[in-house]
C-alpha cells in the first residue's frame, strides 16, 4: 500500500499546512504530498495517482477540513483502490465525528502509522442543479436557513480570530442567532418514494449521512454514513424565537421533540422551491436554487472506502 498526502492550506486560515509541516518532521513522515488549493486540482492529483500506480492499493490522507475531505472522496469515487485517511485541520471537523476518526491530529496520525489498511465502505450523497454538473457531500446538504449560517460563518473574520484560539466551531451559533433576525422562510415541495409533500414557511432542509452538522449539532441522530439512505430534517412553521430553541436542542439531538421538525428517511429525492434558498454541501456555498428551480439528491451506497473506519 502507497500513502500519499493531500494538504489543503486554505483550512482553518492555514493551520492545516502547519500542522502538517509539525508532523511531518516530528513524526518522520517520509511519504509523498500534495498541496491542493481547489477541487480541481484534488481531482487532477488523484487520477494521476491512481494512473501512476496501477493495480495498487493508495491511501489517500487529506490534511484539512470537511471541504478538503468532500473533495479528496469526491475525486476518488469510482476508484476501488483508494482508502481515505484523514489529519483533522479545519475548525468544525464534523466529518471525523460522523465517521468516528480520531479528532486530534496527533492520535489520527497513530492510527495511519498503525493502520493495516482495512477499509469500511462508505456512502456518499450525489446533488444535481440545473445545468450544473453533478456535486457530491460526504456530511450533509443544506438549503435555507443552515446555508446561510454556513455561508456567513465562512467568510467572518470571527473565525479568523476564533480558530487562532481553536474555538472556530463557536462561530456557527455566533452567527446562527444573528441571522435568526432577518432570514425569510421559504415553501419547499419534496417529491420521493412516489410520494409528494409540501412544507410552508420553511427555514431550512438538512439532507444528512450522518448525525452531525455545523460543528458538532447532532442534526440527524439516527443517521449512519453506511446505511445506504439519508436522513432528511425539515424545520417549517415556527417563529424566530422557537427556531433559536430547536437550535440550542440541536446540540444535543432532541430537537425531534418538536412539531415542527420533520424527518424521513430516503434514498434519493427532488425539491423544488418558491423562493431563492441558499444551498451548501459539506458547509461549502453551492449557490441558490432559483425561483422555481429543482434540484436531484440520491445516496450513492458503499461508493467509497475509510480507512479503519467507525470501528
Amino acid at each position: 500500500m502507497k500513502t500519499f498526502y493531500l494538504v489543503n492550506p486554505a483550512a482553518k486560515n492555514r493551520g492545516s499546512t502547519e500542522a502538517w509541516e509539525r508532523f511531518r518532521v516530528e513524526e518522520g513522515i517520509i511519504h509523498e504530498s500534495f498541496v491542493t488549493r481547489h477541487p480541481s486540482e484534488v481531482k487532477r492529483v488523484v487520477r494521476d495517482l491512481v494512473e501512476r500506480h496501477p493495480g495498487e492499493t493508495l491511501l489517500l490522507v487529506g490534511v484539512g477540513g470537511d471541504g478538503t475531505m468532500k473533495s479528496i472522496i469526491s475525486a476518488s469515487i469510482g476508484f476501488p483502490q483508494v482508502l481515505i485517511g484523514y489529519i483533522p485541520s479545519g475548525s468544525g471537523n464534523d466529518f471525523a465525528r460522523g465517521y468516528n476518526w480520531p479528532r486530534k491530529p496527533r492520535e489520527a496520525e497513530n492510527r495511519i502509522k498503525s493502520g493495516s489498511g482495512h477499509a469500511s465502505l462508505m456512502d456518499a450523497g450525489e446533488f444535481q442543479l440545473p445545468a450544473e454538473p453533478n456535486g457530491h457531500f460526504v456530511n450533509n446538504i443544506g438549503i435555507g436557513f443552515d446555508a446561510r449560517v454556513a455561508g456567513r460563518a465562512n467568510h467572518s473574520p470571527w473565525k479568523k480570530r476564533l480558530n487562532r484560539i481553536s474555538l472556530g466551531k463557536l462561530i456557527y451559533p455566533i452567527i446562527l442567532v444573528r441571522e435568526a433576525l432577518t432570514f425569510q422562510p421559504f415553501s419547499l415541495q419534496v417529491r420521493r418514494d412516489g410520494e409528494e409533500s409540501m412544507y410552508d414557511k420553511v427555514w431550512f432542509m438538512t439532507v444528512s449521512n450522518h448525525p452531525y452538522f455545523g460543528g458538532g449539532m447532532k442534526i440527524a441522530p439516527d443517521a449512519h454514513p453506511d446505511d445506504g439512505m439519508l436522513d432528511v430534517t425539515v424545520v417549517a412553521g415556527l417563529g424566530r424565537l422557537k427556531l433559536i430553541a430547536v437550535f440550542l436542542s440541536v446540540f444535543v439531538g432532541k430537537h425531534t421533540i418538536f412539531k415542527e421538525v420533520h424527518t424521513f428517511r430516503t434514498r434519493e429525492m427532488i425539491v423544488e422551491a418558491d423562493g431563492d434558498p441558499e444551498i451548501h454541501a459539506d458547509g461549502e456555498s453551492c449557490g441558490t436554487l432559483a425561483m422555481n428551480g429543482r434540484m436531484s439528491i440520491r445516496v450513492l451506497p458503499s461508493s467509497w472506502k475509510m480507512m479503519n473506519g467507525r470501528g
